[in-house]
C-alpha cells in the first residue's frame, strides 16, 4: 500500500447507515477530554465513523506479539451498533477510573476485548495495544506496547489471513 495515502474504511471495514463524524463531534470530543486527535484519523473517521470488520476474513495487525482477530473500530460520540461503546463513553470511564493517561484514546478492539490506543496529546500520535490484565507493563515500559508511528502506520499494518 502507498504510504502517502492513508488506507479508508472501505479497505476493511463494513458499511452502516451512521454519517461520517462532523468538525462539530471532533471539537466537542477534544474539547471535553483534553485531547487532539491527529489529522489521519480524522479523515478516516469524516468517512465513516467506526464499524466492524468486514466478514468472512480475519483481520490482524503486522508485527502485533498476540494476533489477536481485530473486530471493530470504535465510533465518536453517536454508537454504530447498541453493543459497541463510543469513544466519548470509553473516555469516560477512563477518566473514573484513572489507570491511563487521559490523553490515550481508544479507537480499535479485538476479539480478546483488548483495546489499541492513540496517543492524543498534541505532541504525538503513537498507537500502542494495551492488553486489559496487564496495564502495568505499559505503564512502566509503553516502548513495549508500541505497535505504530501513526493512525496511518497502523492502518497500513491491518493485513488479512
Amino acid at each position: 500500500m502507498n504510504s502517502k495515502e492513508t488506507p479508508t474504511p472501505e479497505a476493511f471495514l463494513e458499511p452502516h447507515s451512521e454519517p461520517g463524524v462532523t468538525e462539530e463531534e471532533f471539537r466537542a470530543l477534544e474539547e471535553t477530554f483534553g485531547v487532539v486527535l491527529p489529522e489521519d484519523m480524522k479523515a478516516f473517521y469524516r468517512q465513516q465513523n467506526g464499524g466492524f470488520f468486514r466478514k468472512g476474513q480475519d483481520y490482524f495487525v503486522r508485527d502485533s506479539e498476540y494476533e489477536l482477530s481485530l473486530t471493530y473500530f470504535h465510533s465518536i460520540s453517536r454508537a454504530f451498533h447498541p453493543n459497541i461503546l463510543p469513544m466519548d463513553t470509553l473516555l469516560n470511564w477512563q477518566q473514573m477510573d484513572e489507570f491511563l493517561p487521559g490523553t490515550l484514546v481508544p479507537f480499535c478492539s479485538d476479539g480478546g476485548g483488548d483495546s489499541y490506543y492513540i496517543q492524543a496529546d498534541g505532541q504525538g500520535n503513537r498507537v500502542y495495544y494495551i492488553f486489559h490484565e496487564d496495564i502495568d507493563e505499559f505503564l512502566d515500559t509503553p516502548e513495549n506496547c508500541l505497535i505504530a508511528e501513526s493512525f496511518t502506520d497502523f492502518l497500513e499494518k491491518i493485513h488479512t489471513r
